[in-house]
């Protein structure tokens, strides 16, 4: 008798469990939602971020006309709903056909997956914006982008990549600039035919003929230098951000110079275990792609990284680097270059 009854109450307390249990589950997933790009509304793309504020919400119509000032969305839309900016930045030689494709609220934080293609090109960051519907109580948002490009480019080892020009003169200058091989160029922007002719000014904005505005002259194009790593720097991967850091300092690239090289190069050098770095010589540099800069530069830097991915440390004598001077009307390019 005595254990006919544990069984019962054993079976009543494994029945309460998974009754509990079950409940539980389904109250954690009330503030939960998981859909499809169908609850996004395209924006479309802008040079400039026009929203500095990160995780914005919009709660209102007349927010929205005041930011968008488009027709996408009505006022009956924000009757029984908000709508959240995801703001995607974007490389617009390099990506396209750049989408959210799924997303995932949990209470206040959202996952957005987008999905794009991606090539070797460059050019200066522009932004696409969607906005997401949510429900009307959700007001403050911590948004989280997941990237996953749909392809794999198969980059030339031959080209060199992202070669950018900044020009900082004293003052305000119209200033020309002509690429010594223009044969060699297989990407520009803005697009250069036969010279490049800007107003520059000291904090580096550049503004062209028709008043659009850039901060950099970007151009790539076949590299023929024959790269002699009897010297150079083997790097891990974990150790990539300090060292770019550290030695583009030495190379004489300000704060701002050295954030845009590593934004663009530290995902690719962090594919490999080991990269062997080099700098080329800028009398190297010059040989390769000559400039013709009018006004004459007081200061020309021009960086170009050379590297080779490696499986394991290999040992090679360590590259010296010399610091030059910026003084007067600087002109400063970086550049890389895969080599195999």
């Amino acid at each position: 008798m005595k254990k006919k009854n544990y069984i019962i109450i054993i079976t009543i307390l494994a029945v309460a469990i998974l009754v509990t249990g079950i409940i539980l589950i389904i109250l954690l997933n009330n503030n939960k939602k998981t859909s499809t790009s169908n609850d996004f509304v395209s924006m479309g793309r802008y040079e400039d971020d026009i929203i500095d504020e990160d995780d914005y919400v919009f709660t209102s119509y007349e927010d929205y006309k005041d930011k968008f000032n488009s027709n996408k969305l009505t006022s009956e839309d924000f009757k029984n709903n908000n709508y959240v900016l995801i703001t995607i930045p974007y490389d617009s030689c390099a990506d396209s056909n750049i989408k959210p494709v799924d997303y995932t609220i949990d209470g206040d934080d959202i996952d957005v997956l987008v999905e794009y293609e991606e090539s070797c090109g460059v050019c200066a960051p522009e932004y696409m914006y969607f906005l997401l519907k949510v429900d009307k109580k959700l007001t403050s948002v911590d948004v989280d982008i997941d990237y996953k490009a749909t392809n794999d480019p198969d980059c030339d080892p031959n080209v060199s990549y992202k070669p950018l020009i900044y020009l900082y003169p004293k003052e305000k200058t119209n200033v020309t600039v002509k690429l010594g091989y223009p044969d060699r160029l297989t990407t520009t922007y803005p697009k250069y035919n036969s010279v490049w002719k800007v107003v520059a000014n000291p904090d580096g904005n550049l503004t062209d003929e028709q008043g659009r505005t850039y901060y950099g002259l970007y151009w790539e194009g076949l590299n023929y230098i024959e790269t002699d790593f009897s010297d150079g720097f083997v790097v891990k991967k974990e150790d990539t951000i300090k060292f770019l850091e550290e030695k583009l300092s030495i190379l004489g690239l300000n704060e701002r110079e050295t954030n845009e090289f590593i934004v663009y190069w530290l995902p690719i050098l962090e594919e490999n275990e080991y990269n062997l770095i080099r700098f080329e010589s800028i009398d190297v540099i010059n040989n390769q792609m000559p400039l013709d800069i009018n006004p004459v530069p007081d200061t020309i830097i021009r960086v170009l990284m050379e590297y080779k991915p490696l499986d394991k440390k290999i040992d090679i004598k360590e590259q010296v680097l010399t610091s030059p001077e910026r003084y007067g009307f600087t002109v400063v390019e970086w550049g890389g270059s895969l080599i195999n």
